[in-house]
């Protein structure tokens, strides 16, 4: 069952009893994530299904004449965004850092502060 995993027999005899569990848990994950992969590529086709088969029944039996569309779905969403779309999401990203850098900051001041006495020696190292 660790071959399954892939874990190697050196690893599973020689090494932390615990590694078993990590390699079970990471195949798991992967096994998870190409399922989850597979669903969406799945759901994908048929969208493009059900677009080709309404457009060729709607131009067959009605008045109107629909195109099927050129680019794919969703992908080029990310392209066409206007400078200021960009700008504002750097924005987002820089703030969100920022806000994290603080935080961190904040408990690395804490931890310092709570080291030294009062004459600045450090205590507890």
């Amino acid at each position: 069952m660790a071959i399954t995993y892939g874990m190697s027999v050196k690893e599973f005899w020689e090494d932390d009893p615990n590694l078993f569990w990590a390699y079970r848990f990471s195949y798991y994950e992967k096994i998870k994530k190409e399922q989850e992969m597979f669903n969406c590529n799945a759901w994908l086709q048929g969208a493009y299904f059900y677009e080709a088969i309404s457009i060729a029944l709607s131009n067959g039996f009605g008045k109107g004449h629909l195109k099927y569309p050129d680019k794919p779905f969703g992908l080029m969403e990310n392209i066409e965004q206007t400078e200021e779309q960009k700008k504002k999401q750097i924005e987002i990203q820089v703030a969100d850092i920022r806000a994290r850098i603080k935080q961190v900051n904040k408990i690395r001041g804490s931890t310092t502060k709570e080291n030294k006495t009062e004459s600045g020696e450090k205590v507890n190292e």
